[in-house]
Formats: C-alpha cells, sequence, structure tokens
C-alpha cells in the first residue's frame, strides 16, 4: 500500500512548458526545490491527502 503521493503540475504556453516547483522548509532537504508531494495517513484517499508537514 503507497503511504505517499506526488504531482508534478505542468503548463503549456506557446512556445514552451513550465513546471512548477517548491522550495521545501523542513528539516527533511531544506531548501531543496522539489516537485509537490506529501504524505496519506491512514483511511486516507489518495486524492484526498494534504502536502506533508514533516
Amino acid at each position: 500500500m503507497c503511504t505517499g503521493v506526488a504531482a508534478v503540475l505542468i503548463k503549456r504556453t506557446d512556445s514552451d512548458y513550465k513546471i512548477l516547483l517548491l522550495k521545501r522548509d523542513t528539516s527533511v532537504l531544506r531548501d531543496v526545490w522539489c516537485y509537490i508531494g506529501g504524505g496519506i495517513e491512514e483511511g486516507e484517499k489518495a486524492w484526498e491527502a494534504d502536502p506533508c508537514q514533516c
């Protein structure tokens, strides 16, 4: 069973693609640019999960 969730947001423009990255502000990987990710709590579905507050 999966306990994590990740998403990559891509926006297409006329001549380019843009990807949303977030700079982490947690004890794990502080100041590292990452895609959107988080954890899934017991009984929660992946689409209901909030971003990780690790």
